[in-house]
């Protein structure tokens, strides 16, 4: 059936399933499906910004298969493989620019991240699609505008190849290059993970099965007992230094300790995104406090690598 997006405006061909309304979405050549609960479609808020979620979808930060669904929803049944959200929740949390600041930033580690070698010039088409879209601008001339700003900070040189200022030669100058470090050390842009868990010399195998799914994910765990700590500092410095550095927590909660209660919390005091795992056998006895936040609860080290990578692929990257 021919239809609209709510989402995005776009032409769609959709399906009518049981308990779903049903289509697919390709932008930037990235494909994900999108199923919306069928009684709850009038009471969900679409009037969310459309280059937001292009973006989201462009940059792989829109789950590949999502369910939307309203606030009381009562659907029977889920979608398998895929993540359920209430979609003005969802935005609140998603991963994007957010101010003036944040855009800035983003573009210049974009820039950063398409050069081969430093101080490489770069021929680009700042006005096409996948370009405005991937760098979250509403329209070509925001981005012509930020591209602008940062070479009124001296963060690139920027040559001019066309009257209009739609191909543009630019490079990132020293200052430019600094800058990127710098945001690649702080928490938001960081690929720094930390992991909050029991130093229990059973959770070896669980140790392992998280750092492995990080690094599917592109992802560096940290862990507070495999740190060099200075003699000046005591671990609970330590401790937040580190989480201020990170980008997002896992907080493993098999043998609950009492330091990844604290460590769990401190990252959410800080705004950060937690993702929460414990053995099935420990699950049990978790803290009245915590067993309503889901977890990835886990039988095997496999089994935890399998559901904790597609979680941070969903939930984080």
């Amino acid at each position: 059936m021919q239809d609209k997006c709510p989402l995005t405006g776009r032409d769609i061909d959709s399906k009518h399933l049981t308990n779903h309304i049903y289509y697919t979405l390709n932008i930037a050549d990235q494909k994900v499906d999108i199923f919306i609960c069928y009684n709850c479609r009038r009471k969900i808020d679409f009037n969310v910004p459309t280059h937001i979620i292009e973006g989201l979808i462009a940059n792989k930060k829109w789950p590949e298969r999502i369910e939307i669904i309203s606030e009381d929803c009562n659907l029977p049944s889920k979608i398998t493989d895929g993540e359920t959200v209430v979609l003005q929740e969802f935005l609140r949390t998603a991963d994007y620019p957010k101010s003036p600041k944040e855009k800035l930033d983003n573009l210049i580690l974009f820039l950063f991240n398409l050069q081969n070698y430093d101080g490489e010039s770069m021929c680009l088409n700042i006005r096409e699609n996948d370009f405005v879209l991937k760098n979250y601008f509403k329209n070509p001339e925001e981005c012509a505008f930020y591209i602008h700003s940062l070479a009124e900070q001296g963060l690139i040189n920027l040559v001019k190849n066309a009257t209009d200022g739609t191909i543009v030669t630019l490079n990132l100058t020293h200052s430019g290059l600094s800058r990127t470090i710098e945001l690649t050390e702080e928490g938001e842009k960081s690929n720094k993970c930390f992991i909050a868990m029991s130093f229990n010399p059973s959770t070896k195998h669980t140790r392992e099965a998280i750092r492995k799914a990080l690094h599917n994910t592109g992802y560096e765990a940290v862990i507070i007992d495999e740190q060099i700590i200075d003699s000046e500092r005591t671990i609970n410095d330590e401790i937040i230094a580190s989480l201020k550095k990170c980008k997002f927590c896992i907080a493993d909660f098999s043998f609950h300790s009492n330091g990844v209660y604290f460590e769990s919390g401190f990252a959410l005091g800080q705004g950060k995104k937690v993702i929460y795992t414990c053995s099935k056998e420990e699950f049990e006895n978790a803290h009245f406090d915590i067993k309503p936040l889901q977890h990835i609860v886990y039988e095997t080290p496999e089994q935890l690598i399998k559901d904790l990578t597609y979680k941070i692929e969903a939930f984080i990257s």
